[in-house]
């Protein structure tokens, strides 16, 4: 019988603006049996948020509407929320980790989706179990 790799952080949400990323990560994360919730832009990623109660957040950095780093601090100080204490992970094209490092202490991982295979989004969830 194969491990578990659910365990621990069974909601995860995925907020990201490129359809193709965000729909190849969505159905990966399903088949490997999490409950996924998908937002296109910040916006939309603060309501899903609100009424999905994720265990972990994918945040893509450059969105339309609200930017990965206003969502972020959003999700951290408004405890409406509820995301104070969820895992989240930020996404970027972007291979400067200036802005990793701006907000160390907010974040729990980072990734440059260039250089990221789909099994390493498991690797990720299961580095916080």
């Amino acid at each position: 019988m194969a491990p578990d790799t659910t365990a621990g952080l069974q909601r995860i949400l995925l907020v990201e603006d490129d359809l193709f990323i965000r729909e190849m990560y969505h159905t990966y994360l399903t088949s490997n049996g999490y409950t996924v919730g998908v937002a296109a832009d910040g916006e939309e990623g603060l309501q899903v948020a609100k009424d999905f109660h994720p265990d972990l957040i994918f945040l893509d950095i450059m969105m339309p509407k609200k930017d990965g780093l206003e969502v972020l601090k959003t999700l951290r100080e408004d405890p409406s929320y509820g995301c104070q204490k969820c895992r989240i992970v930020l996404l970027t094209n972007l291979g400067d980790n200036t802005i990793a490092q701006k907000v160390e202490g907010q974040i729990d991982g980072y990734a440059i989706k260039a250089d990221i295979e789909l099994a390493d989004l498991l690797k990720i969830i299961t580095s916080f179990n």
